[in-house]
């Protein structure tokens, strides 16, 4: 969910994922010699969420990197539930992403689900590869144990996202975007979140929502720098998961809370996040 400002020039392509999928990427800035950051979105989400930070300043000293994850976008949807459920799948895309196109050490940044995806990664493939992760208001803790990190802008809609009634879906799903800034979106962002959510079919949507973990044990063992952004807003990832999940858990860890902000720091706050982003990836990468 972003308008797209007039900027830097984004390439887009198509890399072989786990299992044959094909998953479709963004990129930006240089090809050499400049900090690789890869962005995985939220649940029912896409690519395009990063569209203005990958036009934005950051891309004129980092190579930015976003993609679709499976099931959404304009990359491929598997039927079933066990594509989406077997993290391993998911740890697998990210690490042919990072082969693919050559990728140094990247810096993750993962938003919402993406935490998930995150974690599926060093559970999955471990730290060697990646320079930090950075999560943005971000689930490391999913399923009935974690719901107390869960605001009224997730669980009011959970079951709405869960419908295969298209049009019940889309009603809950301009609510879910709705809920996830604390100041009014303009039309356009809200129709943009809305047609990306509207591509996710209902057994992905199911098997995401189905999954119960938690990375803990993930972040503990990570030995690269951590840092999460929240918007002390946020009602639909509580500032509470980065606090007593992410946090406490990470070896060395960073926490930056972002006031008047929900749960879309990128675009809520652009500036700040960019800030907050580039100074993040000096730092680990130094």
């Amino acid at each position: 969910m972003g308008v797209l400002p007039l900027g830097t020039m984004v390439r887009t392509g198509f890399v072989e994922g786990s299992g044959g999928v094909r998953l479709a990427v963004s990129e930006s800035g240089p090809l050499s010699g400049a900090p690789s950051v890869l962005f995985l979105h939220g649940i029912a989400q896409s690519r395009q969420s990063w569209s203005g930070i990958l036009q934005g300043r950051l891309a004129r000293s980092h190579r930015l990197v976003a993609l679709d994850l499976r099931g959404h976008g304009d990359s491929d949807k598997p039927e079933g539930d066990a594509p989406y459920v077997d993290g391993v799948h998911f740890a697998g895309d990210v690490e042919a992403v990072i082969g693919q196109l050559g990728l140094e050490r990247p810096v993750v940044v993962a938003w919402s689900y993406g935490g998930v995806v995150a974690g599926d990664y060093l559970r999955h493939r471990g730290d060697a590869e990646l320079g930090g992760l950075f999560f943005v208001a971000a689930s490391l803790k999913t399923g009935k144990p974690a719901r107390a990190l869960f605001g009224a802008g997730m669980m009011s809609n959970a079951r709405g996202l869960l419908s295969e009634d298209p049009v019940t879906y889309e009603a809950t799903a301009r609510t879910f975007i709705e809920a996830c800034s604390a100041r009014r979106l303009e039309p356009s962002q809200v129709e943009e979140g809305l047609r990306a959510m509207l591509r996710v079919p209902p057994n992905v949507r199911r098997a995401l929502l189905s999954r119960a973990e938690d990375y803990s044990v993930e972040l503990e063992r990570c030995r690269r720098p951590v840092a999460t952004l929240h918007g002390e807003l946020d009602q639909v990832v509580l500032p509470a998961m980065s606090s007593e999940v992410v946090l406490s858990s990470a070896r060395t860890g960073r926490g930056m809370w972002l006031p008047a902000v929900g749960h879309l720091p990128f675009l809520e706050a652009t500036a700040e996040f960019e800030a907050a982003l580039s100074e993040f990836v000096a730092a680990a990468l130094a």
